[in-house]
């Protein structure tokens, strides 16, 4: 499924209140509609997004993991949990001796929780979409690092 950015569907900036974004949820459910568009099937597939983009940024918990986790916000509280685990497991990297790609450098210091989760929260709130791509990348070199551990 493509990423929706409820903002940009509602027309919308970040740092619209509570009040803004009820007022454009109206003023868009109005013309979508599907009373108003009865054979117009994409007035129907947008009016489905507009209520979606409604429920998740009116709901103050939903849109902070929202604003924070782009499109993989539902996963906030698996993302967390997992946060948690590696936390009480010693927390992020530390430890990696081996020298990548014959450079001669090598990694032995702590990649702690805060300082993954700003970088993170930045990936993810400037460029949701690349973000993610990072935090993949992140992971799967991390990955590799454990296993010349």
């Amino acid at each position: 499924m493509e990423f929706i950015d409820y903002y940009k569907l509602l027309e919308l900036d970040k740092s619209a209140s509570q009040a803004d974004i009820k007022k454009a949820y109206r003023r868009l459910a109005r013309k979508y509609h599907p009373d108003l568009n009865p054979n117009d099937k994409e007035a129907q597939l947008r009016f489905q997004q507009l209520n979606e983009a409604n429920e998740v940024l009116s709901d103050p918990e939903k849109r902070k993991k929202y604003d924070q986790y782009g499109k993989d916000w539902q996963h906030a509280d698996q993302f967390e949990e997992a946060r948690q685990q590696k936390a009480s497991s010693g927390g992020f990297g530390g430890g990696y001796r081996e020298s990548y790609s014959g450079s001669g450098r090598s990694y032995s210091g702590s990649f702690d929780d805060d300082t993954f989760q700003i970088f993170l929260s930045k990936c993810l709130e400037e460029e949701p979409e690349q973000g993610v791509h990072i935090v993949e990348a992140i992971l799967r070199a991390r990955i590799t690092m454990q296993s010349y551990s």
